[in-house]
């Protein structure tokens, strides 16, 4: 009964210094701990657990933590030039072919250019950005009407 009480030990470390750390790396022994406590539980000896724990642990880490870490742990790449994603902003300067466009965001000018890259939009044309490359926002237009006093004014 001892060795219960030794994997519940291992299994609270494991998970106080997982919530201490949230780095996905201890969680796993914690996993293994609470197995080899099952196993202790059952009456079985230390030779046998001790090996689980390792088995159980190891396989958990090597194999569970990287499909954890893609859906718990968010890319913190990002930049406040994603923020313009999916927002709509009006055209300060046309698109032509291999030439950019500009949008006004926030006090920036920024160069733009379509999707395809090679569809013409004319000044004042309500864009939507749809994605970053390199220093230039992708945009994508949907043919509306332009009102020329917005143009003016942006």
């Amino acid at each position: 009964m001892t060795w219960v009480y030794i994997w519940l030990g291992v299994t609270a470390m494991a998970l106080l210094i997982e919530f201490l750390t949230s780095e996905l790396l201890t969680v796993w022994f914690a996993g293994g701990g609470i197995i080899s406590m099952i196993l202790a539980a059952c009456g079985l000896e230390w030779y046998i657990h001790l090996p689980v724990f390792i088995i159980v642990s190891l396989t958990l880490l090597l194999c569970v933590r990287k499909i954890a870490i893609k859906y718990f742990i968010k890319d913190e790449d990002k930049t406040n030039a994603d923020s313009a994603i999916g927002k709509e902003f009006t055209l300060l300067s046309e698109i032509a072919f291999e030439k950019f466009g500009t949008i006004k965001i926030g006090d920036v000018i920024w160069n733009v250019k379509t999707k395809d890259g090679h569809k013409e939009v004319p000044k004042g044309a309500i864009v939507t950005v749809v994605g970053v490359e390199g220093n230039k926002y992708v945009v994508e237009y949907k043919d509306e009407k332009i009102d020329e006093k917005t143009a003016e004014e942006n």
